[in-house]
């Protein structure tokens, strides 16, 4: 049995940066409120606030630390944390999935990790979480879990030495620059900007959308055209930048039954997966590496995400390959879902299915732009060629096969998505028909796996051949080989 352990002191300092960030906006905007409103006798009074507040951010930090424990016992991982409610967290070494470290600046100074701990049952947020420990303590954990017989006493780390494992692949500065030029990010940014802006709203004076518009309308068509391609460029080069930051330095690995993945600049996260929980592995081939043969491959985890971080349920296995180095890729590290694809797609007669809905929703904004802009609103006619691309490609790019053991589906979102599942993961399989698709003799086809929370992920093939789509639902029930067996 180990005695209880408390966390690295640094870990009140990170605390409070948490609880900071978390703040921040409303802080700001309360900040602004009282300068605006305050007089100039107390001047002194914002000063006073921010002090205060820091303070008391300061001891919940402090507090937090002091009443934060951990240790190995019974066969048990055990946290026990809380201010004025005690929790206490005991988890079984045999529900453990992984346990994955990170560590961002503040931890590579002190030589300190981050340690999160994935089960069977989690969701999205892990199980269990040391903010702040040594890397001896967090590889003494790791060591805990797996070993069969004997438990690992948190007081002698001391001989316990960090594993090192053969890199199978590496992601080079070269791959790296293509990566972050492809990734795609921009709308990450827009969207960041649009919550910026909203906020900025509330505590100024103007409409920052209004001010924009009417600038935008006394300029010449020239500027405003250099203006947009300017944004568009300085968001391109921020996207850039994130995706660097986020896999530099990113090696896969193999050993035994589980992948080893290690990535990060600012902030290096090492992840652990087990192959068994891996439930579905996705191809992915965005608008710009598609022309060129380049695609992601990520994997969709269940019992909780890998990499936590991540908004969506998919951690990425690697960032960016050449389409011919795929196979070996998957040979390599995943062999169970090497498969030979031979689609069935969707008939011409379900071309306008795909067509119909978006181009309509198109036109419908283009005609709106139009009459509010003039002849600004004309650039929006490019929506609907745009919009006739993407269905031509959403088309031709859809499809599914299948093997033994294994369903394959191809659609196309903005990104061409390739999803390879084992039988035995899918948790539910629909095959759906609505009024028009009867009409035509088609069907649609939707397939969901155990990943990250209680929804899982789900994967779906618009428009196939009512008959194509009733084998798949064959294959998935067995119930061609009943019909055969009779």
């Amino acid at each position: 049995m180990s005695e209880p352990r408390r966390m690295h002191p640094i870990s009140i300092f990170l605390r409070m940066l948490k609880i900071i960030k978390d703040v921040i906006i409303p802080m700001a905007i309360g900040f602004i409120a009282v300068i605006k409103n305050i007089s100039a006798m107390f001047w002194w009074l914002p000063f006073v606030l921010g002090g205060g507040i820091l303070l008391i951010i300061g001891l919940f930090a402090f507090l937090y630390w002091f009443r934060f424990t951990y240790r190995t016992e019974d066969d048990e991982l055990r946290i026990e944390s809380g201010i004025f409610v005690r929790k206490k967290r005991y988890i079984s070494r045999h529900r453990i999935h992984s346990v994955n470290t990170s560590a961002n600046i503040f931890h590579r100074l002190f030589g300190l990790v981050k340690l999160e701990v994935q089960t069977a049952g989690g969701g999205k947020e892990a199980e269990g979480v040391i903010p702040a420990l040594s890397k001896l303590d967090a590889s003494a954990i790791q060591q805990f879990v797996k070993r069969k017989e004997q438990d690992v006493v948190l007081e002698n780390t001391e001989d316990i030495k960090l594993s090192e494992h053969k890199v199978s692949y590496r992601l080079s500065f070269r791959r790296l620059l293509a990566a972050a030029a492809t990734s795609g990010g921009t709308g990450i940014i827009f969207g960041f900007l649009f919550a910026i802006t909203q906020q900025a709203d509330n505590v100024m004076d103007i409409n920052i959308y209004s001010f924009f518009y009417h600038w935008l309308l006394e300029q010449s068509l020239l500027l405003s055209i250099l203006f947009a391609v300017g944004s568009l460029a300085v968001t391109w080069m921020v996207a850039m930048i994130g995706t660097i930051l986020k896999y530099c330095f990113f090696e896969i690995s193999k050993q035994g039954n589980e992948l080893f993945i290690q990535r990060g600049l600012l902030e290096r996260k090492e992840m652990t997966i087990p192959l068994h929980r891996i439930q579905a592995v996705k191809v992915e081939e965005n608008i710009f590496r598609q022309p060129f043969g380049l695609l992601a491959v990520s994997a969709e985890i269940a019992g909780g995400e890998a990499g936590k971080d991540e908004k969506n349920i998919s951690t990425v296995l690697f960032p960016l390959l050449r389409k011919k180095e795929l196979q070996a890729f998957l040979e390599e590290l995943l062999s169970d879902y090497v498969v030979e694809t031979a689609y069935r797609k969707p008939p011409k007669r379900a071309f306008m299915r795909y067509l119909f809905l978006p181009l309509a929703i198109s036109v419908l904004i283009t005609g709106v732009l139009i009459y509010f802009f003039g002849g600004y609103g004309l650039f929006a006619l490019v929506l609907v060629v745009l919009t006739i691309i993407f269905c031509v490609l959403d088309y031709r790019d859809a499809g599914v096969s299948w093997t033994a053991d294994t369903l394959t589906m191809r659609y196309r979102e903005l990104t061409r998505v390739t999803v390879h599942v084992h039988r035995k993961r899918v948790q539910t399989f629909y095959e759906s028909q609505h009024y028009f698709q009867s009409k035509k003799q088609l069907g649609t086809l939707k397939v969901a796996v155990a990943s990250g929370g209680t929804a899982g992920s789900r994967f779906k093939v618009k428009h196939l051949e009512e008959k194509d789509a009733d084998e798949a639902y064959d294959w998935y029930s067995f119930r061609s080989q009943k019909r055969t067996a009779q």
